[in-house]
Order: structure tokens, then sequence, then C-alpha cells
């Protein structure tokens, strides 16, 4: 129980910045994007993808982008009313309202930005990512079908995937609203759709971007600045997904060493 609830705060709680060149890559940290490794299959993506590369300093509004964001004024509104504990805008994270706080599961948006591993396994009519933060598996179909009409709400919505030459692109729709899109507050609608472009570099590294296109929340569709992912092999301390899971039953320790200090609650 406290190995766990340990790695369940570590989830929630910004772990300290290092030097990339004092150490390897530990869990959960980023660093200096790697230097390109030998050339390898861009059509193989199967293996464990950690996130690498410089993180979002600079980024005013999302973790996502370096500009600002194009808020419709719905947009503007929503964002304004999420009281996120870190990032800019950062508060006291009792005083949030943060969906993590009560122990919901991320979503795929804000997982895909934050810094744990994940796995992909290709198969024949679809490719999975497993989540090592709460322990989630997505399906990405790639056997021709069509979006479905109605699509959600889903925390990782609903995809299909098809190859554009070396790059590997993801339609997800039907994203559950009530969730954020980053760590930081960003919006966005049912009505989004969501198109990752997933390229392998070479054997070690891949890049992906990602096009929001949502016009309920945004006044025309934007694309992310390249995220890039490192291969972490056995062995490594990343090379296995652990069990990352923060579940209601760890509300009360989390609140007490935690969410409630914050507050000034003793």
């Amino acid at each position: 129980m406290i190995r766990r609830f340990g790695i369940a705060i570590a989830a929630l709680v910004c772990a300290t910045a290092v030097s990339a060149a004092a150490a390897p890559l530990q869990r959960g940290q980023r660093g200096a994007a790697p230097k390109p490794g030998p050339p390898h299959d861009p059509h193989d993506l199967n293996g464990v993808w950690l996130l690498v590369g410089p993180g979002d300093n600079g980024h005013p509004e999302s973790q996502w982008s370096p500009e600002n964001l194009p808020f419709t004024p719905a947009g503007r509104a929503a964002f304004d009313g999420r009281k996120p504990g870190k990032g800019p805008r950062a508060g006291l994270p009792a005083k949030g309202n943060d969906p993590l706080s009560n122990a919901n599961v991320p979503g795929l948006l804000r997982t895909l930005v934050y810094s744990r591993p994940f796995q992909f396994i290709q198969a024949g009519d679809k490719t999975v990512q497993l989540f090592e933060w709460f322990r989630i598996w997505r399906e990405i179909w790639t056997d021709d079908r069509k979006m479905p009409e109605d699509p959600g709400p889903r925390f990782y919505g609903s995809s299909v995937g098809r190859w554009d030459g070396d790059t590997f692109v993801v339609d997800t729709t039907g994203l559950d609203p009530r969730l954020w899109g980053d760590e930081w507050g960003m919006p966005f609608s049912e009505d989004m759709l969501v198109t990752e472009r997933w390229h392998r570099l070479d054997q070690d590294n891949m890049e992906l971007t990602v096009t929001f296109n949502d016009p309920k929340m945004y006044t025309k569709p934007w694309t992310s600045d390249a995220s890039r992912f490192r291969l972490q092999l056995k062995g490594t301390p990343n090379g296995e997904l652990l069990e990352v899971i923060f579940a209601p039953i760890d509300e009360e320790n989390f609140n007490e060493v935690i969410r409630d200090l914050s507050n000034g609650v003793k």
C-alpha cells in the first residue's frame, strides 16, 4: 500500500528538475532530446516509449503549444474557469478544481503530454497503447473502419489509424469534455477531432504532433509543437511499465499528506 500510494503521489506532483547531463533519465523525468540512433523500420512502433525533450518552459497557456491558444469566447470562459495546481496559473491544489483531485482518470490528451512511459503493441487489425499512468489501454483500429456515429463521450475517445507514408495518423473523437487536455486546464468539447501524427525517426526516437479541431472552443484548428519520445529498453529504469493508479481509496491519505497541507489545514 505504501509503495503504491507513493507512486500515485508521484504521478500528481511535479518532480524536481535535474540536469540531463548529470545522470540518465529516471522514471517520469524529462531531459534534453537524445542523439539520433541507427535507422529502423519506420512502420514498426512496437516498444516502450518515454516523452523526453526540453519540456514546456515558455508555453503561456498549454503544454501542447508555445503560442497563445485561439480561443472562442466559450473556450476562453472554460479556460479561465479552471484552477490548476500546475503551470503558469498554478494555485494551491486544495483551492483548485482539477478533475484528478477526485481520483478521476487523466484521459487521453493529458496522458500523452505527461512524462510517463507507454507501450505500443501492433496487431493485425489494431494498434494498442498501454499507458503506465492509471494502467489504461487504448485501441487504435486499423481495419479501415469509419468513425462511429455516436463516439462518446469516452475518457480515451474512439480512435482509427492509417499510414500516410512513414507516418502513423490517428483520428480520435468523442473525448469526454469534463477532463482536461493537459495539466494546465486546456478545454475541449465533445465534438473535437484530434489528429495525431506519429513518426518514427530512427531506431531510438519518435516524434508526435497533434492537431486540434474544435470549433466550439477554438476559432481555428491548431497544431502542437513536436514532442519527442525515446525508446526504452528492458533492464533500464523505464523499460517495463509499473502500476501507477491513483484510486479513490487513496484519496484520504493524499488529502492528509498533500492537499490539506497546501490549504493550511493541520
